[in-house]
């Protein structure tokens, strides 16, 4: 049971110094929404495909 609650603590910590990491970087709606229209061409295409191919695309089967 302790290890649980010390991977929940860490993981939630992590985050934080993620977020505060980030924030240092995110200005405005746009740089959140849009990665700061920087986004490269890879990783556009692998998002779209992930969208695509995400929980919508087998209708009745999750």
């Amino acid at each position: 049971m302790d290890v649980i609650w010390t991977t929940i603590a860490v993981y939630m910590g992590a985050m934080l110094a993620i977020s505060a990491y980030a924030r240092k970087y995110i200005r405005t709606s746009v740089d959140f929404l849009l990665a700061g229209r920087r986004l490269g061409l890879g990783l556009s295409v692998g998002t779209l495909a992930a969208t695509h191919y995400g929980g919508g695309f087998h209708p009745g089967r999750s």
